[in-house]
């Protein structure tokens, strides 16, 4: 008996080390992901906004003095609308695609519950 609780402290030690890297793998993929994304995301807010609103003023500019000035604003109001909303639902479609956080380390997890339940009933079944 007191072979077994050896042998089972010896693997559990190797699972807690194996499980730490795992979470340390799973967590630096999460953190490069973020940061590609963030990086990217602030250029595109910035760069849209600029372009956005240096497009308005153009063409305002352009509409200013005739009777379509406010034809031209509506106008834009319901791009910026129609963009807001296609954006809204790539969003939406890109966190549905996303590996859940810790994804690898719940599939080993379950690998190992797997395994242990195996050898708990071989262990019964022994014993009977």
């Amino acid at each position: 008996m007191v072979e077994r609780l050896a042998a089972f402290g010896s693997i559990a030690v190797r699972h807690a080390g194996a499980y730490t890297e795992l979470l340390l793998s799973d967590i630096d993929a999460t953190r490069v992901l973020l940061h590609r994304r963030v990086v990217a995301g602030s250029v595109l807010a910035g760069a849209s906004v600029l372009a956005a609103g240096m497009g308005c003023v153009g063409i305002i500019a352009l509409t200013w003095d005739t009777a379509a000035r406010l034809w031209a604003i509506a106008a834009l109001l319901l791009v910026f609308l129609a963009v807001a909303a296609l954006s809204w639902w790539k969003l939406s479609t890109l966190r549905a695609g996303e590996p859940p956080l810790l994804s690898q380390t719940a599939r080993e997890w379950e690998k190992d519950r797997r395994l242990l339940e195996e050898l708990l009933a071989r262990e019964r079944r022994q014993a009977s």
